[in-house]
């Protein structure tokens, strides 16, 4: 069988998903012009695979430097994830990353055997992060180095922690391309424009884009036709179903071509028994999510999917108090499960939303 040309698991390699062609120029004017950007998005809405096409776009000119701080958790814990970032480049340029970080007897690459040691015998991590940083600065002397840092809301777990990047970087931002990404809207939102934090107006914010519908229908005819298939009148049904969404456009995309024999045509009754399939697969992760969610919340969930009011007798009879339906609609917002639209709210996946109206009528 055909390998199937809509993967959808985990970040995709560069070119796999053509559609973020436009963000990923603006993006790669962006850093050659050492504009500092932050991009924001919901989880799985092809930010990471955007950066990889940047990083991937500027690869025989400039050296990347890839920084993941999801669930951050501590001073060690991002000491040591510089430390693997930083030792995954350490052998390009001349001098190398290793032969610069000798010369300060920083030693790429063991830093997770140190963090092993006794309490007492261990190096302090917040120096590590500086003497890191200064690595950084010193390396962008003699080649071109975007920093990548994914999962940026991660840093507000270690007090401090924001500070130090931004004084160890903020007088080198014209040597050192910047991207930020991350997931969850409020918190990076808060980052960038609340006067209290370090990196107030330090970057252009950017949300990353839904897919349109023409950009929908030329990914999904191409995928089709590249495996001896037509792709018919699929398109509106899949923008239609997914709102855009990167990832699950791809992944009900997948499930439609799974159901077409080559050489023949997608058909409407193909795209519901493949939505069918794709409410079956995520179901058990469904439930776990939200179980996950605290009673208001959940309840939230519910009246947005089904179109409803948070506020009034409806969700005064569901329990859901206006004190309670404020706190809960801010707290989805804030972790991206739910995001305004105009005057409207509206769940961010759309097969969260179709699994509740599925689950609760």
């Amino acid at each position: 069988m055909d390998v199937s040309p809509f993967p959808h698991h985990g970040p995709l390699e560069p070119g796999q998903l053509p559609a973020q062609t436009d963000l990923v120029d603006d993006l790669v004017q962006r850093v050659t012009e050492r504009r500092v950007t932050a991009l924001l998005g919901p989880r799985r809405y092809g930010k990471t695979t955007a950066l990889r096409a940047v990083a991937d776009r500027l690869d025989d000119t400039t050296t990347t430097v890839w920084l993941d701080l999801y669930a951050l958790a501590s001073w060690s814990d991002l000491a040591d994830r510089l430390d693997r970032s930083l030792a995954a480049i350490g052998g390009a340029g001349s001098p190398s990353l290793h032969e610069l970080a000798a010369r300060i007897n920083l030693p790429l690459g063991l830093l997770a055997i140190e963090l092993r040691k006794p309490a007492d015998q261990r190096p302090d991590p917040i120096l590590l992060v500086q003497a890191q940083l200064d690595l950084l600065i010193e390396a962008s002397r003699t080649r071109s180095i975007v920093l990548v840092i994914d999962e940026f809301s991660g840093v507000v777990g270690v007090e401090g922690a924001a500070a130090k990047l931004r004084t160890g970087l903020q007088h080198h931002f014209q040597e050192i391309g910047l991207l930020f990404a991350g997931s969850e809207p409020s918190t990076m939102q808060m980052l960038f424009t609340d006067r209290a934090e370090p990196f107030y107006a330090q970057a252009d914010l950017i949300e990353a884009p839904a897919l349109d519908l023409a950009t929908i229908d030329s990914l999904v005819r191409g995928g089709f036709d590249d495996t001896g298939r037509s792709a018919g009148s699929i398109a509106a049904s899949i923008a239609e179903f997914t709102g855009g969404h990167p990832h699950r456009v791809m992944e009900l995309a997948d499930a439609i071509w799974r159901r077409v024999e080559e050489g023949g045509t997608a058909s409407e009754a193909d795209v519901a028994l493949a939505i069918s399939d794709v409410m079956a697969a995520t179901d058990a992760g469904m439930e776990r999510l939200f179980s996950s969610f605290r009673s208001a919340e959940q309840l939230v969930l519910r009246l947005v999917a089904q179109g409803e009011t948070l506020f009034g007798a409806y969700a005064g009879s569901m329990g859901l108090s206006n004190g309670g339906a404020q706190h809960a609609r801010a707290a989805l917002v804030d972790r991206g499960h739910i995001r305004r639209v105009g005057s409207r709210i509206e769940i961010v996946d759309p097969v969260v939303a179709e699994w509740i109206r599925r689950r609760f009528g």
